[in-house]
């Protein structure tokens, strides 16, 4: 699995969304309960900053304004610098879990791809996660701990999906969202 790959197409798929939501929705409530668009779309950048700076060996003060502040353009740089080989084998330590650089990308594939969804369905657009994507992130997210999930903890409690259902959905609900979610 290309996870540079993988995260550079959730990435762009996430982007595309973004750019695609109304001003007057960025305050708008999301199937990730505790966050509205707007706070969704800072977390993104957020983490790629903080990640990036990370793999620099600075602090996120340090990088300022030469990664950007936008999801768009942070997006870049966090492939950029993780699409270095060494730096998918160097150490890390993400959520206070130690793990590689491929396990950082990892985890940040899977982030982006629900998060993009969620941003699009609380905008009301039409968005389809790719079966292929799908399924990876369901590969990923299946090996994390259970103690990451829980109110105030990384991840919803999993929903109940039937095994047949589409991936997309086994995804969402194992992520502890509503498949069937829209806006009020």
């Amino acid at each position: 699995m290309d996870v540079i790959e993988l995260d550079r197409r959730a990435s762009a798929a996430t982007g595309a969304i973004i750019d695609r939501v109304p001003a007057g929705l960025l305050d708008a409530r999301t199937p990730c309960t505790k966050w509205t668009v707007r706070e969704i779309v800072t977390h993104l950048v957020d983490n790629n900053r903080s990640l990036v700076a990370q793999a620099r060996d600075e602090t996120d003060a340090d990088i300022g304004m030469g990664i950007g502040t936008d999801f768009t353009t942070t997006s870049r740089v966090f492939t950029e610098t993780f699409a270095d080989p060494a730096m998918l084998t160097r150490r890390f330590e993400l959520a206070r879990i130690p793990t590689d650089g491929r396990g950082v990308v990892s985890v940040h594939f899977a982030d982006v791809l629900v998060h993009g969804w969620d941003i699009g369905r609380a905008a009301g657009l039409s968005v389809t996660i790719d079966e292929d994507l799908a399924h990876a992130a369901l590969r990923i997210t299946a090996r994390m701990p259970d103690g990451l999930r829980g109110p105030d903890r990384a991840f919803a409690h999993a929903r109940p999906a039937p095994d047949d259902a589409p991936v997309h959905t086994r995804l969402l609900a194992f992520l502890g969202r509503d498949p069937e979610w829209s806006p009020a």
